[in-house]
């Protein structure tokens, strides 16, 4: 029994080293919006630069009466000069339409005050556009295709996608432009400050974003490993660190279209991730994002969409292969939840056998150290503390929700979501 608990908490030590240098990685170069300082005032005089390249913002609405408000609200306030914003409306249910063009219509009046205060100039370099979705072909999922059908209306240099239930700051355009010319990329994308209120929200919302933060080196997507020897070998490995978050995406638009946009992911669940290691193997250059301060996205409100929006997911992030998924439900059985179990065995069981004294420190270092490395999580993302004293619920729903995908796959039944199966 011994030589199993050591072999175990040998497990626990090395993972937790491990997810701690990450984590410390992260800290320095996993990089927010609002960490790029250098944002230039946009209306300085254009006759001293270049022209400001045209943004699209693209934004795929389903049923989102309840988020689209506040986020057209905010993209109002952006102080980029020439943005174009696009809306698909997606067979709706809701008011969705009706919200996107009183919105485009309040932006028309401003424009033509703004006009007739100052004949011939208008300030306002924003054009809002509403569309209706086609018929969804065979073959493709409904997110998918709605920005499939956004990029074709789009006109700027930049795409930037953004989901509806997102709201952004007043200067985050001019922060994406800034990182974009920065760092010289083809693609980035940005990990939204997770707004969470409920306690499920904090313990579940939490769990996954935290995997962000400790497991993904999310500099290497941008910049090979060094400690990789060999070159050809480091440009292989680069695509393995390449993820994303389909919250908030921006592409140039060449890459967009060179790569094969969402039609090349059509059937993709996790259509982010894809088009992410799609751009990184064919050469061109990403990097991942922090919102913190710029970008905020609360994802579900209540414990039916926490379940099904993580249970279309979960088995679909990893390409719904068994044996990876299985490994990572072991390890994590067995880094977070059997330490508490032996623990509170062994302090509750007076007829069990007795925990050698160093492994019992040995399991309380690691539950100490899980709760520790959530506190670090919360600090650096700015969470709430209570995020981190939640980790051990978060972590036993999903195990729970493990069993439910399972099922799904092994009966090929699974959610729906907002109306459409998935």
């Amino acid at each position: 029994m011994d030589v199993l608990l050591l072999g175990l908490f040998v497990t626990g030590l090395l993972f937790f080293s491990i997810t701690s240098l990450i984590l410390l990685h992260n800290r320095r170069h996993f990089l927010g919006l609002a960490d790029l300082t250098e944002v230039h005032d946009p209306h300085q005089d254009q006759g001293q630069k270049e022209t400001p390249p045209l943004v699209s913002i693209l934004i795929p609405a389903r049923n989102e009466e309840r988020n689209l408000p506040r986020l057209l609200e905010t993209l109002r306030q952006q102080d980029w000069p020439r943005m174009e914003i696009h809306i698909l409306d997606d067979h709706s249910e809701d008011n969705t339409r009706i919200i996107a063009e009183e919105f485009r219509d309040r932006v028309n009046a401003a424009k033509e005050l703004d006009k007739t205060a100052d004949p011939g100039q208008s300030a306002i370099g924003m054009h809002v556009y509403v569309h209706s979705a086609k018929r969804k072909p065979d073959g493709w999922l409904g997110k998918n295709w709605a920005c499939h059908q956004l990029a074709g209306h789009a006109r700027g240099n930049l795409y930037v996608f953004l989901d509806a239930d997102t709201w952004v700051g007043g200067d985050a355009v001019s922060s994406i432009v800034v990182a974009m010319e920065k760092f010289e990329l083809d693609f980035a994308t940005v990990w939204p400050h997770q707004v969470m209120d409920t306690l499920l929200e904090k313990s579940v919302v939490s769990t996954v974003y935290s995997t962000v933060a400790a497991y993904l080196p999310t500099l290497y997507s941008y910049r090979a490993p060094a400690w990789i020897p060999f070159p050809d070998l480091r440009q292989k490995v680069k695509p393995l660190f390449a993820s994303a978050c389909g919250q908030c995406m921006i592409f140039k638009k060449q890459t967009y279209h060179n790569t094969g946009g969402h039609e090349s992911v059509k059937d993709q669940v996790v259509e982010d991730v894809m088009l992410a290691k799609k751009v990184v193997r064919s050469g061109k250059s990403m990097r991942m994002f922090h919102g913190t301060n710029r970008l905020w996205c609360r994802m579900y409100r209540n414990p039916s969409e926490i379940f099904n929006g993580f249970r279309k997911n979960f088995f679909a992030g990893f390409g719904y292969r068994f044996l990876p998924f299985l490994f990572a439900w072991l390890l994590h059985f067995a880094v977070y939840l059997l330490p508490v179990l032996v623990l509170a065995a062994a302090l509750s069981c007076s007829s069990c056998p007795s925990l050698n004294p160093l492994l019992a420190g040995g399991f309380a270092a690691l539950v100490a150290g899980a709760l520790l490395q959530r506190l670090c999580i919360a600090k650096f993302l700015k969470w709430p503390y209570s995020t981190a004293l939640l980790y051990l619920p978060g972590i036993l729903w999903f195990h729970m929700l493990a069993f439910v995908v399972i099922r799904d796959h092994l009966l090929q039944s699974g959610p729906s979501w907002k109306g459409r199966p998935v």
